[in-house]
């Protein structure tokens, strides 16, 4: 990347010898400038409005006012791209998933600055995340979910009626008591009546997407997934490329924040309308149709296929103009003939706006590739995602 400017940078942590630290690690850069140290919150929030920084550098754990806290009023009142530091919480956990949400646009553990044997490595990959960062347009967000609270909004219901098989008895449940009782007593004839399985709604699966992504893609991902409807029709399969325990532990987290259900895909997992199936990039998945249902196949790939592309063309076999590609974030290097092949069966391939990608490699590499693919901002790729789904369910399909 050339730079035209030096990238300024604010860092935002309680620790003296921590913001020496890094000041020492740019002070060696020729494209980066620190132009102001915080010691907390507060700190950090009138040095943004005085020296407008490119990129804050903040620790999670600070004095008055916190890094979350922080994080959550800057990117309501002024978005700049940050990336969070923390000393008692690892990269691939809540509490790191948490700040992506909340708009950071990365998340480092400061142990690992210290454990890393060849320290000239972590420092220029430190500054190529800065880089990175400086060139990444983050957007004005309001207050997020915090986990736990996307699985309570997907449960939470409004009355819901009930009848009593014996007498036919018709009675009432609040919300809140619907979604922990598994039975309940008829208030007129006192037969028992089972309310399990309440949770368990059938939505025809008529569309598929396919979200694809590397490094950075779990920051959009947490801005895209978390906004779709169960409702809306049809699945999405999300395909991370990272390791097996980050996207664990990632699927886990959406879940907890989503109105669709996430789940890890396995092998001959039916597919069904309303959830969102996780697949890491090491898996080579494809669909496999029986009946009226579609369930994920493994397949072979030791002919050298990019899994991406082995699901993105099997899907597109499939469920041919029912199925579009969304790629995201990241830095991989397959994809181009799994989005070509949906192409070629009248489907849609959408990416991310690269302004909007911490990693731009992968969406750039598919655009140069198939120059017909539409590129969006996060917001409208939501809305785009929407508007297809919901088309669908207006048009008789059968796989």
């Amino acid at each position: 990347m050339q730079l035209s400017r030096k990238i300024s940078v604010l860092i935002a942590d309680d620790s003296l010898v921590f913001r020496r630290y890094l000041r020492a690690i740019f002070e060696n850069s020729i494209g980066i400038e620190i132009i102001g140290e915080a010691r907390n919150g507060i700190e950090a929030l009138e040095l943004v409005l005085k020296l407008s920084p490119d990129v804050i550098l903040m620790d999670l754990e600070m004095p008055v006012m916190d890094g979350m806290t922080a994080l959550q009023h800057l990117m309501v009142h002024c978005p700049t791209p940050t990336i969070m530091f923390s000393s008692l919480t690892i990269e691939g956990t809540a509490r790191c998933f948490d700040t992506l949400k909340n708009g950071a646009v990365d998340f480092i553990c400061k142990d690992c600055l210290f454990k890393e044997k060849n320290v000239e490595i972590y420092e220029q990959t430190l500054i190529q995340k800065v880089i990175n960062a400086a060139a990444n347009t983050v957007r004005s967000i309001e207050p997020v979910f915090t986990l736990q609270k996307g699985l309570q909004a997907r449960l939470s219901l409004e009355k819901r009626i009930v009848f009593c098989e014996e007498c036919g008895t018709r009675q009432s449940i609040d919300g809140d008591r619907y979604l922990f009782m598994r039975e309940i007593s008829c208030r007129n004839c006192g037969d028992t009546i089972e309310i399990g399985n309440h949770l368990k709604k059938f939505r025809r699966n008529n569309f598929i997407s396919i979200l694809a992504g590397g490094p950075g893609c779990f920051r959009n991902l947490l801005g895209i997934v978390s906004r779709l409807d169960a409702d809306m029709g049809g699945a999405l399969i999300v395909v991370i490329m990272d390791e097996d325990e980050a996207v664990n532990s990632f699927t886990e987290y959406l879940n907890s924040i989503s109105t669709m259900r996430v789940v890890r895909a396995r092998e001959n997992m039916r597919i069904d309308g309303g959830n969102c199936y996780i697949v890491s990039g090491t898996e080579s998945f494809g669909l496999k149709p029986y009946s009226a249902n579609v369930s994920f196949q493994q397949l072979s790939s030791d002919d050298g296929k990019d899994p991406l592309d082995l699901l993105l063309s099997s899907t597109a076999t499939v469920f041919r103009n029912r199925t579009a590609a969304v790629i995201l974030s990241g830095d991989a290097h397959g994809g181009v003939a799994g989005v070509q092949a949906i192409l070629e069966a009248q489907g849609t391939a959408l990416m991310l706006d690269p302004a909007e990608c911490y990693y731009k490699g992968l969406g750039t590499m598919i655009r140069d590739s198939c120059p017909s693919i539409i590129s969006l901002g996060e917001n409208d790729l939501v809305a785009q995602i929407q508007a297809l789904h919901y088309g669908s369910k207006t048009t008789v399909t059968a796989v």
